[in-house]
Order: structure tokens, then C-alpha cells, then sequence
């Protein structure tokens, strides 16, 4: 598709699809800006944001507003952004789950926030300790840290396990509770 969309002679031949044509050209009527430039908007196109909250909307059962959505060139990019907007000063922390991904504790590092772990349990499937979590939160907070996000990774990285929806659910409550924005990173 995005060879389609960048040299244009691509659609005149039988290398691709029709079924990639027909979404090539459906994606130079409905984009803004020329691909391979920057988009009108800094969330993205408008179009690929409602085809993401289509999607979200279809598979989560729960309706998606694509004017939520922020596209980035890759998840890397997507928690840098998010960990910019959120850390204040070095009293700011993220809690991040153990064993994790380092992409998490360089950008804390770099951004000179407090990384506040929370720790997965090997013997539960690498699963959530609610307990655990939620102790976590009130030691930040009583060493004059404020939890601001958590990183919730599903399926993890580094241990592939897939959370149950009753953790996800446990790691809502216990965020609303202690007014904690969830980071979720699905990449995969």
C-alpha cells in the first residue's frame, strides 16, 4: 500500500492487488496530505484515525472517538510523546511492570522521572499482584513521589504472557482510585 500510494505507475500493473488498489485509492481520496509529508494534523490523518477507532470499536465492543486517537511513527515514539506530556519534575513517576521492556526506564532516565516498579508474578503465569501494585502506589507516594501513568504490557515484553481481563479490570479500579492514567502498550 504504501508503495501504491508513493509512486502512482504501481496501480497500472498486476504487482499488487486489486484488493490493494482498491485501498490505495481510497486512501488518496480521503488523505490530507501527501504521503511521505507531513500530515495536516499532528495526530495524523483523519482517515486512518477513524479507520483505528473503527477497528478499536469493533473489537473491544466499546465505541471509539477517533479525535482520541494520535498516530506516531512507531510505539517508540508513542511512549516518548506520552511520557513528555505527563512528567512534570523528578517528583513524577511512572510504574512500570518487572521484568520490562528498557525502553521504559531509559526514557524515565532521560526525562529525570522516578521509575516506580510494580512486579509481575512468575508463579501466577507472570500475572498481576493487585496487593502488590497498590502498595506500590501509597510507598510513592509516601516518598514524596506522585504516580502519574502505569504501563500496563499486553501481551508482555519481555515474558509473552496475555493479562486476564479480571487483572486488566484490577488495574482499572485501582488507577481510578489513585487517579493513575493507564499506558497500554498492545503492540503486539
Amino acid at each position: 500500500m504504501l508503495a501504491g500510494l508513493v509512486y502512482d505507475p504501481l496501480l497500472k500493473t498486476n504487482e499488487i492487488s486489486n484488493d490493494a488498489k482498491g485501498r490505495i485509492n481510497e486512501f488518496k481520496q480521503n488523505i490530507e496530505s501527501p504521503s511521505g509529508a507531513y500530515t495536516v494534523n499532528s495526530k495524523g490523518w483523519a482517515h486512518v484515525r477513524n479507520k483505528v477507532a473503527e477497528f478499536i470499536s469493533s473489537r473491544d465492543g466499546v465505541k471509539a472517538n477517533a479525535d482520541n486517537i494520535y498516530l506516531t511513527n512507531g510505539a517508540s515514539e508513542g511512549v516518548r510523546t506520552s511520557f513528555t506530556a505527563l512528567i512534570r519534575n523528578s517528583h513524577d513517576g511512572i510504574l512500570v511492570p518487572i521484568p520490562q521492556y528498557p525502553l521504559y526506564s531509559a526514557l524515565l532516565t532521560l526525562n529525570n522521572a522516578e521509575l516506580i516498579p510494580y512486579y509481575l508474578k512468575e508463579e501466577k503465569g507472570w500475572g498481576l499482584d493487585p496487593e502488590g501494585l497498590e502498595k506500590q502506589i501509597v510507598k510513592a507516594k509516601e516518598s514524596g513521589f506522585v504516580p502519574r501513568g502505569i504501563v500496563v504490557i499486553n501481551p508482555g515484553n519481555p515474558t509473552g504472557q496475555v493479562m486476564k481481563r479480571e487483572n486488566l479490570v484490577e488495574i482499572i479500579k485501582i488507577c481510578h482510585r489513585h487517579h493513575v492514567l493507564i499506558l497500554a502498550d498492545e503492540v503486539y
